[in-house]
């Protein structure tokens, strides 16, 4: 939870106005420039660094990386190198690909990377995608290993059989198939952004590969250019969902469902001053009576069974002619569920947003351990929503658990005081946090608080901020003894990044040297672990974003790495330089580089985050 604070509090701080130039109020204008550029000239050269010693690096997933992240910060200022950059990753993303394969082959672990998520491939494509999408698109088959193209070409056969179709039948190969198709789509979205013709040929191409709900962010962009071809192409996809067993496709299925899910959107379905894509009346119907139809036909299976009752309110406002056959077939699979599926509906409740914490409080004592562990976790985040402040009380002094009370409270204490901050008043804030029973809390609050002041930017705001910047120091112990400590330490820290970065640097530095010997012992334990997910053949495996959940610390500390090179990026270079290992100090730099270039978002990459749909299933 610890953690959980520290990132809330990044997540408040990053509002903050932080200057690119770190200057100071009487240098001229001239002199301010000639900073401005010597700052950014610094953080280019931070860079050239990293790419230089990358070469030095053993891993070729890491020198991708390297590449990868560099490509993605020189692409403003030196479009030529950054694509040449780009390519130099795919390289050595190939690389990497074969020397995977090789020791799958020569390992003895029947189930060596079986379950191994991500890469490094899955992190640089998407970075090429902001800055151009066909580029990535072009990358991104350039980097399929062979077993990947043979095997995407089968599944898109009319006579493929549905691989991993069902909760308890995982093929996790299906499932990096479908991830493959599902991010070519969406890299295929934003290069059809401008283009409906391309729009047009994406949409038939993914169709003939069978159903995907993947073609909706496509259909939505052609809508904007063209909205009668949108809906023709509309009804292209519904004439395949009739002639599909959707009882023998259970991802076509799933498909057809989303399309309900969208129709009925309120997002969808309300007036917006951007032309949305629409399902017309018709559409909807159909692809609502054969979904029925699938349900409605003699089958025992899960799969069958949990999709009926996740859909059938949707199809009951669509079809409800049919809603007495529904629910009669709905009884009887209840009847032949497991035990354990009717346990996990009821877990599923506990975190269903209409569940209302007296739901919860009513049924917590029935649960087992883990149960009750898991409802709690859902009572606490929904006592911290509750503004009813006589409800919130009731709610608290019913829970049965003396430890999750006195949390519940802090959750309900807390969420008060960030609500009542942001509606400035800032005060009255102030005074509540003594109300806090735990430290962490207190200590986090202050310093968000802080920040709000500071933002304020007059001279008593900002006295009263450096003021609760002291309160924090108080409750913080700067030679942390626990992870705890550490954790209140970095929030502290993350404070003063804005409010005093004099200080912010001092609590921070014998940290810094304490960051470089963790990490060398970390890589000498990690040598006597195969099992290891932070370091290969000696190596830190590095990430774009690094992996706050993990228990390398340096990972764990990037925003206030980022934070302090915000704030001082000559002072935070030089401390970079201190880290001995070559992987970690080029992992110091390319974060400080990320952090001190991320004030101007990239729109497309705007895109690429928020985006409405979800594409990986």
């Amino acid at each position: 939870m610890k953690v959980f604070y520290v990132l809330f509090f990044l997540f408040t701080i990053s509002t903050a106005n932080f200057t690119f130039a770190q200057t100071n109020a009487s240098e001229s204008q001239s002199e301010k420039e000639k900073k401005q550029k010597d700052l950014e000239k610094l953080v280019f050269d931070l860079l050239d660094q990293s790419v230089s010693e990358a070469a030095n690096l053993k891993l070729p997933q890491n020198r991708a990386l390297v590449y990868g992240v560099a490509g993605d910060l020189f692409w403003k200022t030196d479009e030529k190198r950054a694509r040449k950059l780009f390519q130099d990753a795919a390289n050595d993303i190939i690389v990497s690909n074969q020397l995977a394969e090789k020791e799958k082959k020569d390992s003895d672990d029947p189930y060596f990377g079986l379950y191994e998520w991500g890469s490094v491939r899955d992190d640089i494509l998407p970075l090429v995608a902001k800055h151009d999408a066909d580029l990535a698109i072009e990358l991104l088959v350039q980097t399929r290993s062979g077993a990947m193209v043979e095997a995407i070409a089968k599944a898109s056969q009319p006579s493929a059989k549905q691989r991993g179709d069902g909760m308890f039948n995982f093929d996790p190969q299906a499932y990096r198939e479908r991830n493959e198709i599902a991010l070519e789509q969406k890299f295929a979205v934003l290069s059809a952004e401008q283009n409906p013709d391309k729009a047009i040929k994406l949409i038939k191409d993914s169709l003939a590969k069978g159903i995907s709900w993947n073609v909706l962010p496509l259909l939505q962009k052609l809508n904007k250019k063209n909205e009668k071809k949108a809906t023709e192409l509309a009804t292209d996809i519904v004439k395949l969902i009739n002639d599909t067993d959707l009882t023998k496709k259970r991802d076509d299925l799933s498909a057809a469902v989303h399309f309900l899910q969208y129709a009925f959107n309120p997002k969808t379905k309300k007036e917006t001053k951007e032309k949305r894509f629409k399902f017309t009346d018709s559409q909807i119907s159909e692809i609502a009576n054969k979904v029925a139809e699938t349900y409605l036909k003699p089958s025992n299976s899960l799969d069958i069974s949990v999709g009926l009752m996740q859909s059938i309110t949707i199809l009951e406002k669509i079809l409800p002619e049919k809603s007495v056959l529904l629910k009669q077939k709905q009884t009887e699979l209840m009847k032949n569920l497991p035990p354990e599926i009717k346990k996990m509906q009821e877990r599923q409740k506990m975190w269903n947003e209409n569940t209302t914490p007296e739901e919860i409080l009513e049924k917590i004592n029935d649960l087992n351990e883990s149960e009750r562990a898991s409802a709690y976790s859902s009572l606490l985040n929904k006592i911290g929503k509750v503004d009813d402040e006589p409800r919130a009380k009731k709610l608290i002094e019913q829970i049965p658990d003396e430890k999750f009370r006195e949390r519940a409270s802090d959750a309900f204490e807390s969420a008060r005081i960030s609500r009542t901050a942001r509606e400035g008043k800032l005060e009255e804030a102030k005074g509540m946090i003594g109300k806090i029973g735990k430290k962490s809390v207190q200590i986090q609050k202050l310093a968000s608080l802080a920040s709000e002041f500071h933002k304020k930017g007059t001279d008593k705001d900002i006295e009263t901020a450096v003021n609760l910047m002291k309160d924090v120091k108080s409750l913080i112990n700067e030679n942390p003894e626990d992870e705890d400590e550490l954790n209140d330490l970095m929030t502290a820290v993350t404070g003063y990044a804005t409010i005093n970065p004099t200080e912010a640097f001092r609590i921070f530095e014998p940290f810094a040297d304490q960051l470089n010997d963790f990490v060398q012992a970390s890589a000498v334990l990690s040598k006597y672990n195969k099992e290891s997910e932070t370091f290969k053949k000696g190596e830190l495996i590095l990430k774009v974003n690094g992996y706050t959940w993990n228990r390398l610390l340096l990972f764990r500390y990037i925003p206030q790495i980022q934070l302090l090179g915000k704030a001082d990026l000559v002072k935070m270079s030089s401390l970079s330089d201190r880290f001995t290992r070559t992987d970690a100090r080029i992992a110091v730099k390319l974060f400080i580089a990320q952090g001190y270039l991320a004030d101007t978002k990239n729109q497309d990459q705007e895109k690429l985050d928020e985006e409405e749909y979800s594409y990986f299933y």
